[in-house]
């Protein structure tokens, strides 16, 4: 599985406390290298800084958890419940404007803007990885409870082989991060929005994490990961990075690493671009008094696809490790990467909070074949390779992805 992107992300961007622990078919096509594309997200309102805690809060959450000896509960519901504008901005190795979550925005209380919706198929999550096993939770209940498990009990993995820094920091991308953009940009595109519309978008701009300007951040050459010198850039030259314009939040750096795959597979997939030069055209409509619901429309599916595109990714990386055993072995514990199950079930759960190309029995199907846990002592390695390859072909058929980048995602 390929990391080294969301690593690059921790260099510059890691809790102090945790130190030492990322077009051919139907697929549509962008340009590569060189300014492709619109040049800034020029006319921005001063109200994202809490879209752009919220990116930082749910990294910083993720990290702490892996590294849950090192934090207390206290650190987790703080943290989590918004006593956090005092606390530092766990930045390593580079100098930003600001210091503390306070400095971009106060206030912002992740807990209380999260999705309400039971999760799906979470009422056949067994004890060890639910707080009300049997019955359908939300992700506000799951949350609070792993922040628990890892802060009173420094549990970084259940029994089961649940990672739960990766759904600390996986399921707050699902809601409130592309829960809450995803519907902004919706109301957008269906022309529900008629009040505060720069401040609207502007919001979702934030939620998404994208730079002001993009060019500066892309390398697609070469067969890396589509960032160029790393996630943060002093643009302006002013000796300090601006974490709300001079950096690239979880989101868009995921957009830009699908991107730069699909390019060096020789069949260019530009979310990254096609994403913000919607975000850049639809910020302008507004600013001239035009309608933006096109380049909401834009924006939100390229979004989409890169929820999707990660699920298949972990999937991947999964089927990968299988590849290497006897289809008739039983899956065991070491069989294979739970970091990678517990990405592809969290990036699948976050499809509940917005998607327009599957029904509900289809999303249902993916986390069925996904599994509740790792599926240790359960199935043969050939049965769950069958249940991956089926939720990746449903993933493939619903949003038109080439075949060839399917694989090589």
């Amino acid at each position: 599985m390929r990391r080294s992107l969301l690593r690059s992300l921790c260099t510059v961007l890691l809790p102090v406390l945790a130190l030492g622990l990322i077009l051919t078919g139907c697929d549509s096509a962008g340009p590569n290298g060189g300014n492709g594309g619109s040049d800034a997200f020029e006319y921005p309102s001063s109200n994202y800084g809490a879209e752009t805690v919220t990116n930082l809060l749910a990294f910083d959450l993720g990290v702490r958890v892996g590294n849950a000896s090192d934090n207390s509960e206290t650190v987790f519901d703080e943290l989590y419940t918004g006593a956090v504008d005092d606390k530092t901005v766990p930045t390593s190795g580079i100098s930003t404007q600001q210091s503390t979550y306070g400095d971009i925005a106060s206030g912002v209380d992740l807990s209380s803007l999260t999705d309400d919706a039971p999760l799906l198929r979470s009422q056949n999550l067994e004890s060890p990885d639910s707080p009300n096993p049997g019955s359908q939770v939300t992700t506000d209940e799951l949350l609070t409870f792993y922040f628990q498990q890892a802060g009173a009990n420094d549990v970084t993995t259940t029994e089961n082989g649940v990672v739960l820094s990766q759904f600390a920091e996986k399921m707050l991308l699902g809601t409130p991060i592309y829960g809450q953009g995803a519907a902004i940009l919706s109301d957008f595109a269906d022309g529900n929005v008629s009040s505060n519309q720069a401040e609207q978008w502007d919001a979702a701009f934030g939620y998404f994490g994208f730079p002001r300007t993009l060019e500066p951040f892309l390398d697609y050459s070469g067969g890396g990961e589509g960032l160029a010198s790393g996630p943060a850039q002093d643009i302006d030259g002013d000796g300090a990075v601006d974490l709300t314009s001079e950096y690239v939040h979880t989101w868009a750096a995921y957009a830009i690493e699908r991107s730069a795959a699909a390019e060096n597979n020789g069949n260019a997939n530009d979310f990254a671009r096609r994403a913000f030069d919607a975000l850049v055209k639809g910020r302008e409509d507004i600013e001239n008094g035009n309608d933006p619901a096109d380049h909401a429309q834009t924006a939100l599916d390229a979004w989409e696809k890169v929820v999707a595109v990660n699920v298949i990714h972990y999937i991947n990386s999964l089927e990968g490790a299988l590849s290497n055993l006897d289809d008739g072995k039983t899956v065991e514990q070491g069989d294979i990467d739970e970091g990678a199950w517990g990405e592809a079930k969290a990036f699948a759960w976050n499809l509940q909070f917005y998607n327009s190309a599957l029904s509900d029995s289809q999303l249902n199907d993916i986390l069925e074949d996904i599994g509740n846990d790792p599926p240790y002592g359960e199935m043969t390695v050939s049965d769950y390779e069958d249940d991956l390859a089926a939720a990746t072909q449903i993933l493939q058929d619903a949003y038109g992805f080439n075949a060839s980048n399917v694989e090589n995602w």
